[in-house]
């Protein structure tokens, strides 16, 4: 089940979007690569971000009960965590 308020389900649309965007420009044969998945992510993240301040200036929006901007820090911490998993790992 979903819990969102207001514009809070674009916490998910938003980093969904942005892996489409490169599958269709990036992909090959209509699959996503590792790290087209991270840039993806962290592509979202600021956007994610900014869009959660600018909309929650006048009411709240938020999925399961975090606010839109801090999605935008979650997914740039998933990103970069997975980044350095990836290549910090032998």
């Amino acid at each position: 089940m979903l819990i969102y308020r207001g514009w809070g389900f674009l916490a998910l649309l938003i980093p969904v979007i942005t892996m489409l965007t490169g599958i269709y420009f990036f992909g090959v044969k209509g699959n996503i690569s590792y790290e087209l998945f991270l840039y993806s992510i962290l592509a979202a993240a600021p956007v994610t971000f900014l869009l959660g301040i600018w909309l929650n200036k006048k009411s709240i929006h938020d999925l399961y009960f975090i606010r839109l901007q801090y999605w935008g820090l979650i997914w740039g911490v998933v990103a970069i965590g997975l980044f350095a998993f990836k290549y910090l790992m032998p």
